[in-house]
């Protein structure tokens, strides 16, 4: 045989052996597939206040005017008290509802201490009687503080209580000889997706 013949049946042997071997992978594939769809669902965020209540007075307290819910429910603000004796105070429940889709968590909580300014002879002194006497709180319903970190799940509501009190246990020399203005009352609690 001469060498030409013998690489023309190498030739068509490697082909045949190709062959072969290529219909043998092929009866050993398999072809796995994955299919699905999926659906993004709007989502919001909405905690508000809701539900404010009229003033619970003790003592001899006033309401002068009664706070208002504002600015999409997330604002109660613009209420005046007035305070005669010490005993007095005022509070106000109202709820904090997430109406959106994500849980939420106290991230702060900012409840200033009440500023005084005095009139008149001694108004240092009758600022300083007053302030160091009045206790400003802001807590939930049962009277268990609002700390950081406290969730607020989605759907779910919180009933809070805001108190100002003038204490009782005020002595006759601490009472003010002149009006006593109190500000600094803004208190605020910011919420964070959980």
């Amino acid at each position: 045989m001469n060498n030409k013949n013998f690489k023309v049946i190498m030739a068509v042997g490697v082909i045949a052996l190709i062959a072969v071997v290529g219909v043998g992978f092929a009866a050993f594939s398999t072809n796995l597939k994955i299919n699905g769809s999926g659906t993004v669902k709007a989502s919001s965020w909405k905690i508000k206040f809701a539900n404010l209540s009229t003033a619970t007075l003790t003592g001899q307290a006033q309401e002068v005017t009664a706070p208002t819910l504002s600015n999409e429910d997330t604002h109660i603000g613009d209420y005046d008290v007035t305070f005669t004796s010490p005993g007095d105070s005022i509070t106000y429940t109202f709820d904090v509802k997430n109406e959106g889709t994500f849980n939420a968590k106290v991230s702060s909580v900012v409840i200033p201490t009440p500023t005084c300014t005095g009139n008149g002879a001694n108004a240092t002194t009758d600022a300083s009687n007053v302030c160091k006497n009045l206790s400003y709180t802001l807590t939930y319903a049962d009277g268990s503080p609002i700390a950081e970190n406290d969730t607020l799940d989605s759907n779910e509501t919180k009933n809070l209580k805001l108190t100002l009190t003038y204490s009782a246990d005020t002595v006759a020399s601490e009472l003010p000889t002149d009006d006593v203005a109190i500000s600094n009352l803004e208190t605020t609690v910011v919420y964070s997706q959980n």
